[in-house]
C-alpha cells in the first residue's frame, strides 16, 4: 500500500480501535430521531411567511429610498415572482425586485430564510458586481461563530439557545473574509448600488 491509500486505511482502523459501532449508530438513532421531532414540532409555514413579510419590509424600505427618482422617473422598479424551494418548506415564490436606472439593471434576489447565521437572505447583482442584504438581530455587528471541540466520548455541552425576542434587521453585509453588517440606510443602500453598478 502506498502513500494516501495506507493513511486512509491507518485512519481507518484507528477509528474504528476507538469506537464500538454499535454505540455510535445507536447514538446515530438518538440524535436523528430528536432532531426529527424538533423539525416535526417547527412551524414551518410561519418560517416562511415570516420571511415574506420581512421581504415585503425591505421592498417598502428600498422604495423610500429610491422614491424622489422614481417620482422624477430616473428609476424604475419592478418586481416579479421568483421560485424558491427550502428544506422543511418545500416550493414557494418570493418577490425578486428589479431596479433600472438608464440601461442598467440591478436584481434583488431573495436567497430563503432557512440559513446559517441568518433569518433571510437577498443576493444584490449589477453589471459592476454583487452585494448581499441579511436579515440578522439588529445589534449584531458581523456573524457570531462559536466552535465546540469534544474529546474522546465525552458529552457535547448544550447548544446556548437563541434569545427569544431578537428584533430582526436588515443590513448590508460586506465581502469575505472580514464580514461585517452594516445599517440599511438610504446613503449605504445608495453607496451600495453605486458599487453593483460602476465597480
Amino acid at each position: 500500500m502506498t502513500g494516501f491509500s495506507g493513511l486512509i486505511l491507518f485512519n481507518m482502523e484507528q477509528r474504528h480501535a476507538e469506537r464500538d459501532p454499535i454505540v455510535d449508530f445507536g447514538e446515530f438513532v438518538k440524535r436523528e430521531q430528536t432532531a426529527s421531532a424538533e423539525t416535526r414540532s417547527k412551524d414551518w409555514i410561519k418560517e416562511r411567511d415570516d420571511f415574506l413579510a420581512y421581504l415585503s419590509e425591505l421592498y417598502a424600505q428600498i422604495r423610500s429610498f429610491l422614491d424622489e427618482y422614481v417620482r422624477s422617473g430616473g428609476i424604475k422598479i419592478d418586481c416579479r415572482d421568483f421560485p424558491l424551494n427550502e428544506e422543511n418548506i418545500g416550493s414557494y415564490t418570493a418577490p425578486q425586485m428589479i431596479i433600472r436606472i438608464g440601461g442598467k439593471e440591478i436584481t434583488l434576489t431573495p436567497a430563503g430564510t432557512l440559513l446559517i447565521g441568518a433569518k433571510g437572505r437577498v443576493d444584490i447583482a449589477g453589471p459592476a458586481g454583487r452585494s448581499r442584504l441579511v436579515l440578522v438581530d439588529r445589534d449584531a455587528s458581523g456573524p457570531a461563530i462559536k466552535v465546540t471541540v469534544r474529546r474522546g466520548q465525552a458529552e457535547a455541552p448544550a447548544a446556548n439557545a437563541l434569545p427569544r425576542n431578537i428584533k430582526w434587521s436588515w443590513k448590508i453585509a460586506t465581502s469575505p473574509p472580514g464580514i461585517q453588517y452594516i445599517e440599511l440606510t438610504k446613503e449605504e443602500f445608495s453607496r451600495m448600488l453605486l458599487e453593483v453598478v460602476n465597480g
